[in-house]
């Protein structure tokens, strides 16, 4: 048949392992080789999805899952790399940025799946916010995995983005390995402001050089109200469309969550003017 692989993949292989690179993805095998598109394509299991995220969140009067976290203003550093088509990511500039760190479900300072939500105001398409939504794992970032802290931590996009014909995945590792950030969101706004915490962020998929690195500096007031939910489907950007066969059960469960939290009122009113000007 011909060597089909990528135009990529020589390049990858030169790169080396050296730690500040991101590394290629590992081939799927095991439960993820199981998990066939068949089985989360139909419209029942996207209903399903869409039902359960439904009535979670109006249980709980929040998020369906990472129901709890801490908002931060943070800059994004874009770094010399490839081009991919957004404008906002395709050359060395500060953007300012919105980030939500969370945990998906356990209280205190328990180990669990975390999350790190970047937005990028007026970054997406028309003119729109551009979402991206990491969770911690495993390396290469094939799978959610629980964390002992934020820091330090891998993160991933998990499922990919279709970027000009090709499977690509966002990247994060924290800046400093040696850092120690508990996963206890009662310790998290006090410990970005005696100390802002970085990020590296990369592509996997494309070219292995750091994209970007993520400053998150100052918390956000608690009491204040929330900024609108993060969605990366529908906050996206022509270039990079979230894609894969398990998309169809995401844009369920997001649709389930958002109707069961204003089913309880939670929604609050739009604050991006708020972030924007800060």
């Amino acid at each position: 048949m011909g060597d089909r692989r990528r135009p990529h993949t020589e390049a990858r292989r030169r790169a080396g392992s050296r730690a500040a690179r991101f590394v290629p993805a590992m081939p799927q095998t095991g439960f993820v080789t199981a998990m066939t598109p068949a089985s989360f394509t139909s419209p029942g299991t996207a209903d399903a999805a869409r039902s359960v995220a439904r009535r979670v969140a109006a249980t709980r009067g929040g998020r369906a899952v990472y129901t709890g976290g801490e908002y931060f203003l943070a800059t994004l550093h874009v770094l010399d790399h490839p081009m991919l088509g957004v404008p906002a990511l395709d050359g060395p500039d500060d953007h300012p940025a919105l980030v939500r760190l969370s945990k998906a479900a356990l209280p205190g300072a328990l180990p669990d799946v975390l999350g790190l939500a970047v937005r990028l105001p007026g970054a997406g398409g028309a003119g729109g916010d551009l979402d991206l939504l990491l969770t911690s794992t495993v390396w290469p970032g094939l799978l959610p995995f629980p964390r002992r802290g934020f820091a330090p931590a891998t993160y991933s996009t998990v499922l990919p983005y279709d970027h000009a014909g090709e499977p690509l995945r966002f990247l994060a590792v924290t800046g400093d390995r040696a850092r120690r950030v508990p996963a206890d969101l009662r310790l998290l706004a006090r410990a970005v402001t005696d100390r802002p915490l970085d990020f590296v962020l990369g592509v996997d998929g494309a070219d292995r050089r750091p994209l970007a690195r993520l400053s998150v500096h100052t918390p956000l007031d608690r009491d204040a109200d929330e900024p609108d939910g993060f969605d990366p489907v529908l906050n996206s950007h022509p270039a990079l469309r979230p894609s894969g066969w398990l998309q169809a059960v995401r844009v369920a469960a997001y649709a389930g969550s958002r109707q069961g939290r204003r089913a309880k009122g939670e929604v609050s009113p739009d604050v991006k003017s708020r972030w924007r000007s800060r």
